[in-house]
């Protein structure tokens, strides 16, 4: 619509002119009459016929392209090197100076190494496809080198590593993995252990109560498990059994110390807690006596109590003995008054 208005208005000022010639002519004006409108209606229309020319446009130089193979680039990771590869697209740019370079190519792969090295820095090496797909985004639109002599993008990225380094980094990933799962397991081991010691078997009351907890309708089993348990929580904070619990605790009861020489022999030196070896005596006769089949409160196994304990004290170890009628036979059966040799 522009272009046919224009058109218009060049013939208008082409009649115009015409018709004014014709008629003074014809009337016989004074020539400066009709020779001025004339003129200027055809200078206007030589202007305005100007003006709808169109300019040709200014023609842009062709993209060139070159290809940069194996550039080594720089990872987060220090000595671990991306291998480049990319093809670079570049075109130089007039500028008003006049100035020119000797490899504009130079220029444009120089700017586009600038970019992807801005990129690999960043990154681990680990991740290749990442980074890969990463730079032909960023690269992929122009930009203009620090001179602005040339433009200058890139793209069909390749990134690689060197198979060293690719072992390396498997290796390190499994041992990083491996130390991370150890790392794990000791801190729960740890965290047990400070429950266990801190908390559960802080005191025999907090394990009985730990066992319960556990077991809530088994407190006939929690009674019997009082003594195991003041053991346990004893030896977790390295302690003597509590003198509340040593009755349930067997052989964890005070013993003898008024041990003196005996007409059988001399006697084995007490220590603060007694006899030398008197823990270990007790624990293994019960276990003879139940052995072999002596009920608790029968008559032979108090004949065969007796009789150890003679035996024991004939042997020159009377605190034994003694330690033997005490914690294996009742007090009226240990008593001066019970099974004497006549009965037995």
């Amino acid at each position: 619509m522009k272009g046919i208005g224009k058109v218009l208005l060049v013939g208008l000022a082409l009649a115009a002119g015409s018709v004014t010639a014709v008629l003074g002519l014809l009337a016989r004006w004074p020539v400066w009459l009709w020779a001025v409108p004339s003129a200027m209606a055809l200078l206007l229309a030589v202007l305005q016929a100007l003006a709808g020319t169109p300019k040709p446009e200014s023609q842009e130089p062709p993209w060139e392209k070159t290809r940069v193979t194996g550039v080594a680039l720089p990872s987060l990771v220090p000595d671990y090197d991306f291998q480049f590869s990319a093809t670079v697209w570049w075109r130089p740019i007039p500028n008003a100076t006049g100035l020119v370079h000797a490899d504009p190519a130079g220029l444009a792969v120089e700017t586009v190494l600038e970019r992807a090295r801005a990129v690999t820095e960043c990154e681990i090496p680990g991740r290749l496809d990442l980074v890969q797909h990463r730079l032909n985004g960023v690269l992929g639109t122009q930009s203009q080198d620090r001179s602005g002599l040339v433009e200058a993008m890139g793209g069909r990225v390749e990134l690689r590593l060197s198979e060293d380094d690719r072992n390396r980094l498997g290796k390190l990933s499994e041992v990083r993995k491996t130390e991370e799962v150890w790392e794990h397991e000791r801190r729960y081991e740890q965290s047990r252990r400070a429950y266990l010691g801190d908390d559960v078997l802080k005191s025999p009351g907090s394990a009985v109560v730990w066992w319960l907890a556990r077991h809530d309708e088994q407190v006939s089993e929690a009674v019997d498990l009082i003594g195991p348990l003041a053991q346990l929580s004893a030896a977790a904070n390295d302690e003597a059994v509590s003198e509340l619990y040593t009755h349930l605790v067997p052989g964890a009861g005070p013993f003898p110390d008024d041990v003196g020489d005996d007409e059988g022999g001399s006697a084995e030196p007490s220590g603060p807690c007694g006899p030398t070896g008197g823990p270990s005596v007790i624990g293994p006769l019960r276990q003879l006596l139940d052995d072999v089949d002596l009920d608790e409160d029968s008559d032979e196994r108090k004949v065969y109590t007796h009789r150890l304990a003679d035996f024991t004290d004939a042997a020159g170890r009377p605190e034994f003995a003694r330690l033997i009628r005490e914690k294996l036979l009742r007090e009226d059966d240990a008593a001066p008054g019970g099974l004497g040799p006549t009965e037995e």
